[in-house]
């Protein structure tokens, strides 16, 4: 039971390095993309799933830099809110609370952030296409809306995750019933 308390404490304590640096990057990413300060994606620490000389062939204005960086930051809350989840079930097992309604409650919670996170994930792309292609010449103004195989597969696991959590929670009332069963 140590080792697993042992563990938990840094699981927990990277997710919310993993936390407060979300956003952070996010930010940083908008500002400074396609700058001579890019090192993250030059150094293939970042790549995107769009590409953005797809959408514009105009440098990136800071107009067009903040809305970009606002409509990742929206995508970002979903991120910060399965890592919140995450906090506090690691914080369960830290305390030994391994088998409890409150980690089977996460574990729901867990789900439907991966749901959130392939509708956000939609949305997010629409939203960069119109982001990125607004100051081109009218008629050059790109609108996208995708929904590719990655998003089906996080569906499928989102599902995968809530039926865990059902069986954890009858899982715990069954425990609970024959414990007070003489």
């Amino acid at each position: 039971m140590f080792k697993i308390q042992k563990q938990s404490r840094r699981v927990r304590i990277l997710f919310q390095c993993l936390f407060a640096l979300t956003p952070i990057m996010a930010c940083y990413y908008w500002l400074t993309v396609k700058t001579p300060y890019d090192f993250l994606t030059s150094l293939g620490v970042i790549q995107l799933s769009f590409d953005i000389d797809s959408y514009t062939q105009l440098s990136l204005s800071l107009t067009t830099r903040a809305f970009a960086a606002i409509a990742s930051l929206l995508l970002c809350g979903i991120i910060m809110y399965a890592l919140k989840v995450l906090i506090r079930l690691f914080r369960n097992y830290e305390r030994g609370e391994i088998f409890s309604v409150n980690n089977a409650t996460c574990y729901q919670k867990l789900g439907y952030s991966v749901f959130y996170w392939a509708g956000g994930s939609v949305v997010y792309n629409a939203l960069m296409s119109l982001i990125l292609s607004f100051n081109n010449p009218p008629g050059e103004r790109i609108f996208t809306i995708s929904f590719v195989g990655m998003d089906f597969l996080t569906l499928v696991f989102g599902i995968v995750i809530l039926i865990i959590s059902w069986v954890m929670k009858e899982g715990y009332i069954l425990a609970d019933e024959n414990s007070h069963t003489i």
